[in-house]
């Protein structure tokens, strides 16, 4: 007969084999039907096709549960919310309210992720959500990517459309434009500029003034 030690040996290893055999069908099921979407779409088009992968993402989001990289893909299938609907439909009234849920999950369980900030500023700011502030969402976007150069256009455009009361949102914004136009994406600094309203205009022209005077002429001229 075996020792009571080898006997709590065997007991405490299989135990543990179980528990490991069940952790890796929790990761397989949650892999196995994971969306091919895993960063945010940052223009209308790419946001359109990561839309019909919209009910798979939250199946894996279901199962991951806990899993914020999951949580953050499936809230990346919403990004069409910030463009609209192109037929001219309005979006369904349970959609944005479907896609704060699963951004909500997203920030709390993966708050380094600079684009669940940014798409969660700018639904908040679309949809007038209370919460979060769509400011200070923002600029939690700038805090946890601020070198995410792929995300610094649409960043800019829902930047431009907030406030420009507050100064720390400007040298943020600013610091993005700065770093678009240094790595040649100067057409997405335009794109933002045309959007602004007066107050964000007066802002850009500012802050990029003394580094690319010519640059700020020539946007100036193409706005009037």
């Amino acid at each position: 007969m075996d020792p009571p030690s080898h006997v709590t040996f065997r007991g405490v290893t299989v135990l543990l084999a179980a528990v490991l055999g069940v952790y890796c069908i929790w990761l397989l099921v949650a892999e196995l039907t994971r969306s091919g979407v895993n960063n945010l779409p940052t223009d209308r088009q790419s946001a359109t096709v990561a839309a019909e992968q919209r009910t798979r993402a939250n199946s894996a989001a279901r199962a991951g549960i806990i899993r914020g990289d999951l949580s953050a893909d499936a809230g990346f299938t919403f990004a069409d919310l910030l463009w609209g609907d192109s037929s001219g439909n309005s979006a369904p009234a349970e959609t944005p309210d479907e896609a704060r849920g699963r951004l909500d999950r997203a920030v709390r369980d993966a708050p380094v992720r600079a684009g669940v900030w940014l798409l969660l500023a700018g639904l908040a700011s679309r949809y007038h959500w209370s919460t979060p502030e769509p400011v200070e969402a923002l600029k939690m976007s700038y805090y946890t990517g601020p070198s995410e150069l792929s995300l610094m256009p649409l960043r800019s455009l829902v930047a431009t459309q907030l406030p420009a009361s507050d100064t720390e949102l400007q040298e943020l914004a600013v610091r993005d434009l700065h770093l678009l136009v240094t790595r040649q994406q100067k057409l997405a600094v335009v794109d933002a500029y045309q959007a602004a309203p007066p107050t964000w205009k007066h802002v850009i022209e500012q802050g990029l003034g003394q580094s690319d005077p010519s640059f700020v002429t020539a946007l100036h001229r193409g706005a009037e």
